[in-house]
C-alpha cells in the first residue's frame, strides 16, 4: 500500500541514569495504555499489539478508558501499569500536555516509553520512540482527495476533535491548507469530539446557517459518519472524507455513501510497538520516529482493506 509519508529520524534514547537494561532471561513485560479500547480504530491497534506479544512471548498489560475524552482516567491507568513493574510503557496520550508528569514518573522509574499515534508537546523528548502517522500529511492527503471532487468556490465543513487533541487538529489543519490552496471556502470549522452523534448535531446546526455545504472533511470516521447522516437527512449527497478507514466507514463507501477515508497503519502501530520494545530489551538503538504509513481508501479499494481486517485476530 502506498505511503504518503516517510519520516524516520535516527536518534539514540538514553535516560539521565543511562540506557535501559533488561535481564536476558526475563520475560518482557509491556504496559500499553491507549486512548480507548471501545472504538474500531483502537481495537485494531490493540490487535496488532496482542498478536506481536503472543508471537514473541511478551507479557502485555493492555488498558484504555471507555472514551477518548476520559483524560484523567487514562493517566491513572498509566500510573497503574507503572506500579506493576513493567519493562516498557507503550502510550497513546489523549492530551499530551496533561501527560507530561506521568511520563516523568516513568523516567524516574527507569521505564522507557514508546508513544503510538500521538506524540508529546514540542520540547519533550523523554521517550524512546514515536510510532504513528504524520497527521498533518494525512490531513493534506484527505484535503487533496476532497478537493478533487469539488471546484473553486465550493463550501467545505471541517470537523475536528476535542480542543487540545493535536492528532485531530493536525489532520484538519492539513486538509484546510490544501483546500484553501485549491480555492475552496471553509464555511465552518467545528469540534465534534471524535463522536458520531456530536458530529451529526454539529453538522445539522451548520446546515441551518449554511445549507449549501459542498463537502466535508472530518478528523476521523466517527465524525464523518455523523456528518453523513445529517447530510442524508437534509437530502444532500456531498463528498465526505474521514480518517481511520474503520469497518463502518468502509461499508459506507461500498454502499456509495461516504466518499473516502485516510487509512492509518494502526495495526502496524501496535505490532511495531511490541517489536521495538523487544529491540530495547536486546539493547538495540531504535529510531526516534517511525512512520506507520497512511493510504487513501475509496470505494475502489475498500473491499480489499475489509478483507484484510477479517484476517486480524481481535
Amino acid at each position: 500500500m502506498k505511503r504518503f509519508v516517510t519520516l524516520v529520524t535516527v536518534a539514540m534514547f538514553a535516560f539521565a541514569m543511562g540506557s535501559p537494561t533488561f535481564a536476558a532471561d526475563k520475560k518482557l513485560k509491556v504496559g500499553m495504555v491507549l486512548k480507548t479500547l471501545s472504538s474500531q480504530y483502537w481495537k485494531i491497534v490493540a490487535a496488532g499489539a496482542k498478536s506481536a506479544a503472543e508471537k514473541n512471548n511478551v507479557e502485555l498489560i493492555l488498558l484504555g478508558p471507555p472514551s477518548e475524552d476520559a483524560v484523567e482516567q487514562e493517566i491513572n491507568m498509566v500510573q497503574d501499569v507503572l506500579a506493576q513493574n513493567i519493562d516498557v510503557l507503550v502510550f497513546a496520550p489523549s492530551q499530551p500536555a496533561a501527560s507530561v508528569n506521568v511520563l516523568e514518573q516513568a523516567k524516574a522509574k527507569g521505564v522507557p516509553v514508546i508513544l503510538v499515534d500521538t506524540g508529546m508537546p514540542a520540547g519533550f523528548n523523554d521517550y524512546a520512540s514515536f510510532i504513528g502517522t504524520d497527521n498533518l500529511a494525512a490531513g493534506r492527503a484527505g484535503g487533496k482527495a476532497l478537493a478533487s471532487q469539488l471546484k473553486r468556490g465550493d463550501k467545505v465543513l471541517l470537523l475536528y476533535g476535542a480542543p487540545g487533541n493535536p492528532t485531530m487538529t493536525d489532520r484538519v489543519n492539513g486538509a484546510e491548507q490544501v483546500l484553501k490552496a485549491a480555492g475552496m471556502v471553509i464555511a465552518a470549522n467545528q469540534p465534534a469530539y471524535s463522536d458520531r452523534e456530536r458530529a451529526y448535531t454539529v453538522t445539522q446546526n451548520v446546515l441551518q446557517a449554511t445549507p449549501d455545504i459542498d463537502g466535508v472533511f472530518a478528523g476521523n470516521d466517527e465524525e464523518a459518519l455523523g456528518a453523513l447522516r445529517a447530510m442524508q437527512q437534509a437530502g444532500k449527497h456531498v463528498p465526505i472524507i474521514g480518517v481511520d478507514a474503520t469497518e463502518d466507514a468502509l461499508k459506507s463507501m461500498l454502499a456509495g455513501d461516504l466518499y473516502g477515508s485516510i487509512a492509518q497503519g494502526n495495526y502496524d502501530m501496535g505490532r511495531l510497538a511490541i517489536e521495538k520494545a523487544l529491540e530495547l530489551k536486546a539493547g538495540t538503538t531504535i529510531d526516534k520516529r517511525i512512520d506507520s504509513g497512511a493510504t487513501l481508501i475509496t470505494k475502489a479499494n475498500a473491499q480489499q482493506l475489509l478483507d484484510f481486517r477479517k484476517t486480524i485476530k481481535d
